[in-house]
């Protein structure tokens, strides 16, 4: 018996060849017509494959419990609510808006006809504070921005607990802040629920790091009760300041040397000779002038 013979191995390569050699040798009009072809041929796969697609998704929304259905109702129904207490704030803020400038602009035509200037408003430059100079002789901060950073003398410096003291000195990115604790600051003030003027002036830092201060010309009427202080605010008046920050606590008074007044101690935050950064207030021109 005849042994089978081999078939020859590399047949359906050489079959492959023979047809990528065809194909090589077409012209390209051939080319691109097989190409749009097999490009025909493959979109109605692709059409079923998106259908297939989209019919599962449905019935897959289809199969949802009872329960999923109305959680998912509940959620919709929830952030349309939300939507339209959105809206309706909106609307109610743009109605504050537009009254508060109403009212606005018939102040400012109040304070011209009385011939009243408007309270000086404010822009915060926040500054850290690189230095202390807390001798019994002078009570400074330096901090590290200056004239570059629009910060010039007379402006008064804020922390969170209240005022610090106001700008001494000013170069170009540094500049001396006088503590509210120097003998040579002083600023109108008033006690709060009480907008008569009454001077505040610094008294140094008492050993252990208190820093105190005194307050001047208080009318006779104003008293203290035992476990009530006073606490003792800034005023608009003196221009370096906003009315109504903190300055500091009065527990006692007593007459003045003339019998007008009466004077007593301020006792100041605690954290004023520590406090690593500040604010500088800027004073911003009135609304339609330009500095």
């Amino acid at each position: 018996m005849a042994a089978p013979k081999d078939r020859p191995r590399f047949g359906p390569f050489f079959i492959l060849g023979v047809f990528f050699a065809l194909f090589i040798g077409l012209p390209s009009s051939w080319k691109i017509f097989t190409q749009s072809a097999f490009d025909e041929f493959q979109a109605p796969i692709w059409e079923i494959t998106s259908r297939i697609s989209d019919l599962s998704n449905y019935w897959g929304h289809q199969a949802d419990s009872k329960k999923t259905l109305i959680s998912k109702n509940r959620d919709l129904a929830r952030i349309r609510a939300d939507w339209t207490v959105h809206e309706n704030n909106k609307k109610n803020w743009e109605n504050e808006i537009s009254h508060l400038k109403d009212l606005r602009s018939r102040l400012v035509v109040l304070q011209k006809e009385i011939g009243i200037d408007p309270e000086v408003s404010f822009q915060p430059i926040i500054a850290r504070v690189t230095h202390r100079n807390l001798s019994s002789w002078w009570q400074e901060l330096s901090l590290r921005k200056g004239s570059n950073q629009k910060i010039s003398p007379g402006m008064g410096v804020v922390f969170s607990h209240g005022i610090v003291g106001r700008i001494k000195r000013s170069g170009f990115n540094s500049s001396k802040v006088e503590l509210c604790t120097n003998p040579n600051f002083r600023i109108v003030a008033h006690f709060q629920g009480d907008d008569r003027p009454v001077t505040f002036q610094g008294d140094g830092i008492l050993p252990g790091g208190k820093p105190i201060g005194v307050v001047l010309d208080v009318p006779h009427d104003i008293t203290i009760e035992k476990g009530k202080p006073l606490f003792l605010k800034t005023s608009a008046l003196g221009g370096t300041f906003p009315s109504g920050l903190h300055i500091g606590t009065v527990r006692m008074l007593e007459e003045s040397g003339d019998g007008l007044f009466k004077n007593g101690k301020v006792i100041l935050h605690k954290d004023l000779g520590k406090v690593p950064e500040v604010s500088v207030l800027r004073p911003t021109p009135p609304q339609g002038k330009q500095e």
